[in-house]
């Protein structure tokens, strides 16, 4: 059970500190590059293709040492709509899709998959009135809900910033 909880932290994380909860209208296609400063001293370092529609944002610990890496696939509005999650040997651990509400363009649900496509866990985001999200259902690969967790952040991965 903990083992299955502490990725949702991570994802929850990555959801959290995301600007790309909002749609990006810039026309600028050019590559961006941003790094995160994270209280606890990593830093998150994203790097943004338009062109290519992708992005890849990798954290480092305080000595600069890889603790995780994702490759995003972008949709047509420069947003995360696939994801690989790379471990500090750069070896993928785990596949993520991302679907979205049709209004806010906010990420409603995250699906977890093994590199051979087996569900592993899906997330569900419930948002408040102000459009924060305020609970995340976190359930197993048979639909069976794990735990709810209430909306506190864990900042030390987040999603890449696109301009």
């Amino acid at each position: 059970m903990r083992l299955l909880f502490l990725p949702l932290l991570a994802c929850f994380a990555a959801f959290c500190t995301s600007p790309l909860l909002a749609q990006d209208d810039s026309t600028d296609n050019a590559i961006h590059a941003v790094t995160t400063l994270h209280p606890d001293g990593t830093k998150t370092v994203s790097v943004t293709d338009p062109d290519k529609h992708s992005c890849e944002s990798s954290t480092y610990d305080t000595r600069d040492k890889l603790l995780q890496k994702v490759v995003y696939t972008l949709d047509d509005s420069n947003q995360p709509a696939t994801g690989i999650v790379y471990n500090s040997q750069n070896r993928p651990m785990y596949k993520c899709t991302y679907k979205r509400d049709g209004t806010a363009n906010r990420i409603k649900e995250e699906d977890d998959y093994t590199m051979d496509d087996q569900l592993i866990r899906r997330y569900v985001y419930d948002f408040g009135s102000d459009g924060k999200v305020t609970r995340i259902h976190a359930f197993d690969a048979q639909g069976n809900e794990i735990q709810a967790s209430g909306a506190k952040k864990d900042t030390r991965q987040s999603l890449p910033r696109v301009h």
